[in-house]
């Protein structure tokens, strides 16, 4: 029987992937010509960094990964690989705020930087989850124990536990819903372009 672990780490990345298609839509819509959507883009990135930056990768760092790391040495290349991934992608989400605010603010230059910085992290981003489910979530399947899945379900679940005051799927939640009444068809179920 699969592990509940799985499903709700491959829960994770798909909402993370739909924000990060959302994303470069409105790029390549803003390089045809549209009218930036400015608090479209601010809940893209609030929603990055208050997800899968502050709550998703940190419990794979520490629980996922360093399971695998007790149970094989054969992952280790591809574990090192996935953590620096996570670390590179803090950095280029700082960059797109700046730039964002740039750009709303009428910055000339902003705008591309933007655009350039927003494709680079959502390719590294969705490499990097393509390579957790395709390459290294076999191997965690393979090696892992009941018991240390157990461990790993808790880690993800225990952030919406009531007693930590935070409820971080929550916020998510709410900001992926603002995402979609503000993103308009295909992405979501906001106004027309």
């Amino acid at each position: 029987m699969r592990p509940e672990a799985i499903q709700i780490i491959k829960d994770e990345h798909l909402a993370i992937s739909a924000v990060l298609y959302s994303l470069r839509y409105l790029v390549k819509e803003m390089r045809k010509g549209s009218a930036p959507n400015f608090p479209l883009l601010k809940a893209i990135l609030d929603y990055i960094v208050s997800y899968p930056d502050r709550w998703h990768h940190p419990k794979e760092d520490k629980y996922l990964f360093a399971a695998v790391r007790r149970r094989t040495r054969e992952a280790d290349k591809l574990i090192e690989r996935l953590e620096r991934e996570h670390s590179l992608g803090y950095p280029m989400v700082e960059e797109l705020k700046r730039d964002l605010i740039a750009f709303q603010n009428g910055e000339t230059e902003a705008r591309e930087r933007f655009f350039a910085t927003a494709d680079r992290y959502a390719e590294l981003e969705w490499e990097h989850l393509h390579t957790e489910e395709e390459v290294f979530m076999p191997i965690a399947e393979r090696v892992l124990t009941a018991e240390d899945w157990a461990e790993i379900h808790t880690a993800f679940r225990e952030n919406d536990n009531p007693l930590f005051g935070i409820k971080p799927k929550e916020e998510a939640e709410s900001l992926y819903q603002k995402i979609l009444s503000l993103a308009p068809a295909p992405m979501g179920f906001g106004p027309a372009a």
